[in-house]
């Protein structure tokens, strides 16, 4: 059920390899899956000479400015892009095809094999990067010296503050499939006065183990950048205790946390890339101060009496 976009130019092998020689064949045709193959609403056909260049993207929704370059320096322009819930992606040029490829050497040319579908083979890049939590109860119980002591944790809420909106220019370098560019705002400065957008998770799990929990798990695309003091993190959670009374599991305290937001670039990454899918986790030691006792002994006072026997 999905679509996506492509542009396409065909040149005559006669004419000289100059970008003006060049016929735009198809401009931000839709791309879709139609009778078990993938083509376009109205057919186009391959020239009985020459050869074709295709530059594709998805979604069709999101139209990149597309600068075509018969020697291969092509560049895909997204500007002041807002980041959603949209798969942002951007294909490899398929540069000199004559014929479609078969099903069974489509893709060989870009060296990952097999496609599985007849026709110009379109790999597609993620220009986005994505974001996960899993979190953690990393101290379930006083296990060590009491496991009547237990502790439970709700993360209530999960609250990432980052920088959403960017504008990049992706190079397509020769006749190598390797699309680079560099995500920026506005004169490639992160600048203190742009405007960060908070992206907050939310999730009622009660975590009474040390095992990873996915937190909310959800499909979050990020703009991918360099960490800076101000892309944070901030944890809202509530911790139960529990002492196992006469066999009875009895809650004897409950606190709800909300520590200062931590700065993601303490985080061990010092940024996020374009087609990474990265996930942090997060461990919550709810293990609380063991009741320690300082004795003494008043010393002795004195005292005295006196009578005389006789």
């Amino acid at each position: 059920n999905e679509t996506f976009g492509v542009n396409a130019w065909s040149h005559d092998n006669a004419a000289a390899a100059e970008t003006a020689k060049c016929v735009q064949m198809m401009t931000n045709q839709t791309v879709k899956y139609i009778n078990n193959v993938w083509t376009t609403d109205t057919p186009y056909y391959w020239p009985i000479n020459g050869t074709v260049d295709f530059i594709a993207y998805y979604p069709t929704t999101v139209v990149p400015t597309i600068e075509y370059d018969y020697a291969g320096g092509d560049t895909y322009t997204y500007t002041d892009y807002t980041v959603g819930n949209v798969d942002l992606m951007y294909a490899d040029k398929a540069i000199r095809f004559s014929a479609n490829n078969t099903a069974n050497n489509n893709g060989t040319n870009l060296g990952i094999g097999s496609y599985g579908f007849e026709g110009v083979p379109t790999l597609f890049h993620h220009a986005l990067a994505k974001v996960n939590f899993q979190v953690k109860n990393a101290y379930p119980a006083e296990t060590a010296t009491n496991a009547n002591t237990t502790y439970e944790i709700v993360v209530n809420s999960i609250t990432l503050n980052t920088y959403q909106t960017g504008s990049v220019t992706l190079t397509n370098s020769g006749t190598t499939p390797a699309l680079r560019g560099t995500w920026s705002v506005a004169n490639n400065v992160w600048s203190p006065t742009t405007t960060l957008s908070q992206l907050t998770w939310t999730d009622d799990t009660n975590l009474t183990s040390a095992t990873e929990h996915s937190y909310a798990p959800r499909t979050q695309y990020v703009l991918p950048q360099t960490l800076s003091d101000k892309v944070t993190v901030a944890v809202v959670y509530t911790v139960s205790q529990y002492q196992k009374i006469n066999d009875v599991k009895t809650l004897i305290s409950q606190k709800t946390y909300s520590p200062d937001p931590i700065k993601l670039n303490t985080m061990g990454l010092t940024s996020w890339e374009m087609n990474k899918n990265i996930t942090y986790t997060i461990s919550i030691i709810a293990k609380s101060n063991q009741i320690l006792f300082a004795p003494a002994v008043e010393d002795w006072g004195t005292d005295s009496g006196a009578t005389t026997i006789q």
